[in-house]
């Protein structure tokens, strides 16, 4: 199910791996805190939106920059750098909870954030890099596995550990796995800058037109656009659904978000299986997700709705697992940094967005209700992808690409 045994085979992405999935349990730790702390200094919807919100935000601005730096440094050193940077604002939360201050709170929220602005687009160029392309749609699998472990150690454990010891070790310990992260990284900081790390790369603005020239491209950007307008008001309902809905408090916000985990990890068990076919398969996930939603619409007891989001996560994780492949085998390797971080930049502004969004919203519509409003988004997405990308030629698309892309090996 995991689908460890390729880190076998891929020596170099292994300390990725690992250190990405340090990384993310210590982010999860202090979601959980966050949200916890926040609702104990505010109980309002409104102020868990715009906390949501500003943990997406900072990529409006850092994500482009990060993949600039992508192209042309060497990467692991940067995600080194972006994890030890982050060790002191992990500890801020700390002060708010002392002082009852929640304006501490939302400072660092946004400050990690910034870093992980920083960290992902990095993260992504550099996979391509360090792998077989025969092992991408396993390794993409291993991708869904580290976000779902992620979910279900880090806000299981969270949500515990909130709930029996205090909420302000969860900050301690965010910082501790953070320096975990950082030192499980350095072994990639000691290799050569891969060929891809040259310093004869084109300018931001020919990469930027890259996405608007190039069909298949143009769909991908619509995709990260509207997609996370789902995607933010879906963090804030399941948040809703076990603290307003179902009166579970910081423990319930620990089991949905490892429910949500578990079905990343299973979704990753597929990749044996996906042998083709990516866009149709990961448009057709999408479809099954908005069907999903309209169930998690009309959940009457809280483990229904538990069960009803580890089916969410699955099929969602398929998704995401063909069009990461996809995109990472069609996107230059000079100008991969930049793309996929111009992408996450209108992906993440979308869901910040949706979550301020959502934060109103809950103040006329119920949690249940608005699941019910993001399932038939989902599937009327679906439908609308499955036209563009049915006439996209793809043969075509990637002639383009590659000749407006100088002769950039694709």
């Amino acid at each position: 199910m995991l689908g460890l045994s390729v880190l076998k085979k891929e020596e170099k992405y292994k300390w990725i791996f690992w250190s990405s999935l340090l990384n993310g349990i210590g982010s999860r730790f202090a979601q959980v805190g966050s949200l916890a702390l926040l609702y104990v200094l505010t109980e309002s919807a409104m102020a868990l939106g715009f906390l949501l919100a500003l943990r997406v935000l900072p990529t409006i601005f850092f994500a482009p920059i990060s993949g600039y730096l992508a192209d042309r440094f060497h990467k692991a050193k940067l995600l080194f750098w972006t994890d030890v940077w982050r060790i002191p604002f992990a500890l801020m939360p700390v002060g708010a909870a002392v002082a009852q201050e929640v304006s501490l709170l939302y400072i660092s929220t946004f400050l990690i954030a910034t870093g992980e602005a920083i960290y992902r687009p990095v993260r992504f160029a550099s996979i391509p890099d360090i792998v077989q392309k025969k092992n991408l749609t396993k390794v993409n699998g291993l991708e869904q596995t580290v976000v779902g472990m992620t979910l279900v150690v880090g806000s299981l454990l969270g949500g515990m550990t909130a709930f029996l010891i205090d909420v302000t070790m969860l900050f301690w310990l965010h910082a501790l796995f953070l320096l975990l992260a950082a030192l499980w990284v350095i072994p990639l900081t000691k290799l050569e800058s891969t060929p891809l790390e040259k310093k004869d790369v084109n300018s931001s603005d020919k990469s930027v037109t890259l996405l608007i020239q190039v069909a298949l491209l143009r769909v991908f950007l619509l995709v990260m656009f509207v997609m996370p307008l789902a995607n933010g008001v879906d963090n804030v309902i399941f948040n809703l659904i076990a603290l307003d809905v179902f009166g579970k408090g910081d423990l319930g916000v620990g089991i949905i978000y490892a429910a949500l985990g578990l079905g990343f990890v299973l979704s990753s068990g597929l990749t044996k299986w996906i042998r083709g076919r990516y866009l149709a398969i990961g448009v057709g996930m999408i479809f099954f997700e908005g069907i999903g939603h309209l169930f998690l619409s009309q959940s009457h007891f809280f483990m229904q709705a538990v069960f009803l989001a580890i089916l969410i996560t699955f099929v969602g994780g398929i998704s995401n697992i063909c069009f990461d492949t996809v995109l990472m085998r069609i996107l230059p390797p000079a100008k991969r940094g930049l793309l996929f971080g111009t992408l996450t930049m209108i992906q993440n502004s979308s869901m910040g967005l949706a979550m301020i969004g959502a934060g109103f919203l809950t103040e006329w519509f119920t949690p249940l209700q608005l699941a019910f409003s993001v399932g038939i988004a989902y599937m009327c997405l679906a439908l609308l992808f499955f036209v563009l990308f049915k006439r996209v030629h793809l043969r075509k698309s990637l002639v383009k690409l590659k000749t407006l892309s100088y002769g950039f090996e694709t």
